[in-house]
């Protein structure tokens, strides 16, 4: 299992630095940060959901996928494909779009060994985030793949 994580972490780390690489944009990570944060902030979504799969060597409950809804700004529930909620003890790995803004912040200025990430080009959020905390260290990284996102009608 463990081979099949990072072999999946590495060619997927391949992907997404290619996919940040833009001749014509911003390289900076904290640039880039700021600039999708204007664009999701500019779109006012109050309410959407999204799917949100955590690839990492850890437990199946940690992983997903879960499907997080937001309405008015809160976070209403996160369940996993099942219909399971999710328990609260693990509610800040899948974290709303602001949340996974933070944690982009958050590794920018740890600083960790490796970040990639690509954005959503219309709403600015992020699709994925590949983080490697520790240059060296075995089972730190951890991948973040966000899909199905759709935008909800205000309650």
């Amino acid at each position: 299992m463990r081979r099949s994580v990072l072999s999946r972490l590495s060619v997927l780390g391949g992907l997404l630095l290619a996919a940040c690489s833009d001749a014509t944009g911003p390289s900076d990570p904290l640039t880039l940060l700021s600039q999708n944060m204007t664009l999701w902030n500019q779109r006012g979504l109050p309410s959407y959901q999204f799917t949100i799969q955590r690839v990492c060597e850890c437990i199946p409950e940690q992983m997903g996928p879960v499907v997080v809804e937001v309405r008015n700004g809160v976070v209403q529930q996160r369940r996993y494909q099942t219909g399971t909620a999710v328990s609260p003890q693990f509610d800040d790995l899948f974290r709303p779009v602001p949340g996974l803004f933070e944690l982009i912040h958050d590794a920018i200025h740890f600083p960790v060994a490796a970040l990639a990430v690509r954005y959503d080009r219309f709403y600015g959020f992020p699709e994925s985030i590949q983080i490697d905390w520790v240059a060296g260290e075995v089972d730190d990284e951890v991948s973040y793949l966000i899909s199905d996102f759709a935008v909800l009608p205000s309650s």
